[in-house]
């Protein structure tokens, strides 16, 4: 939603106009007529309609050639009604949107001379003129056809200057926010195609990391090792043994713990005595 008016100036063959747009309350309304007006499409559009003490109508193309060649909207087709009870056709100066019934707004509007409370609801009030109310009474003096109520002199747009723009801006604004998405959207694509080949690269380099670590830690053992064995060498001298010695010790041990299955270990059996037995008693 547009956030403040648009203004613009409209220049005619009988005088100048400075006219308010209420973008900020009927943003539609007031986007199609200032993209229109944007892109020169109100340009030798004539007046073709003059009510006194009613209102004056225009904005047909510049080139229409009959009814069926009147010209769209910014969008080449009808747009729905946008009413908002602060907007009243009260008052000289008041601009709002031609129709032909609910929603069928296309490009035509038209300017009051004076208030029109009827029409309230009916037709979409988007503007109000702001300076050159004098202009528009001049218009409305010009004298029309009293059947077709067209202007009997030619009352012509030449040009629209566009003083403030929030349509542009917001357009502008939609469209930097759409460009930030997709490059977001296209960030987030590349990301999740590069995803894998880093997990999988990770996964080596933590392999290799591993393994790395492993071999220090082995190089470090051994080397602890060697060193422990240097210091115990160093500080505790074994005194020597002679070695014949060492011989007869080993081989007595051999004997002493060989065990023959065969040999009993029970006591042997007592001797006989000159007593005989206990019946001799």
């Amino acid at each position: 939603r547009l956030k403040k008016k648009g203004t613009i100036r409209m220049f005619t063959n009988v005088g100048a106009m400075d006219i308010e747009i209420h973008c900020d309350v009927v943003p539609r309304t007031s986007m199609n007529f200032m993209l229109l007006a944007e892109t020169g499409e109100y340009n030798g559009s004539k007046f073709h309609r003059s009510i006194p003490n009613f209102m004056i109508q225009g904005g047909k193309k510049a080139d229409s050639k009959g009814k069926d060649d009147q010209g769209n909207s910014y969008w080449d087709k009808p747009f729905t009604d946008e009413f908002d009870d602060r907007l009243t056709h009260s008052g000289q100066g008041v601009l709002s949107m031609a129709n032909s019934g609910p929603g069928t707004n296309g490009r035509q509007f038209f300017i009051t001379y004076k208030s029109c409370s009827h029409l309230d609801r009916k037709h979409s009030v988007f503007g109000k003129v702001l300076r050159g109310l004098d202009t528009l009474r001049r218009m409305e003096q010009i004298p029309t056809n009293k059947e077709t109520d067209k202007p009997l002199e030619t009352v012509r747009i030449e040009s629209i200057e566009i003083l403030d723009n929030p349509v542009s801006e917001a357009l502008d604004l939609e469209r930097r926010r759409i460009e930030k998405r997709k490059k977001e959207k296209q960030q987030l694509i590349d990301s999740r195609k590069s995803s894998p080949a880093v997990g999988l690269s990770s996964t080596v380099s933590s392999k290799d990391a591993a393994t790395d670590r492993g071999s220090d830690l082995h190089k470090e053992s051994s080397d602890d090792v060697a060193s422990e064995s240097f210091a115990i060498g160093k500080y505790l001298k074994v005194p020597k043994r002679d070695s014949s010695k060492a011989k007869k010790q080993s081989s007595k041990a051999e004997t002493s713990t060989h065990v023959d299955v065969g040999i009993s270990r029970l006591p042997p059996p007592p001797k006989k005595t000159s007593f005989g037995d206990f019946s001799g008693w």
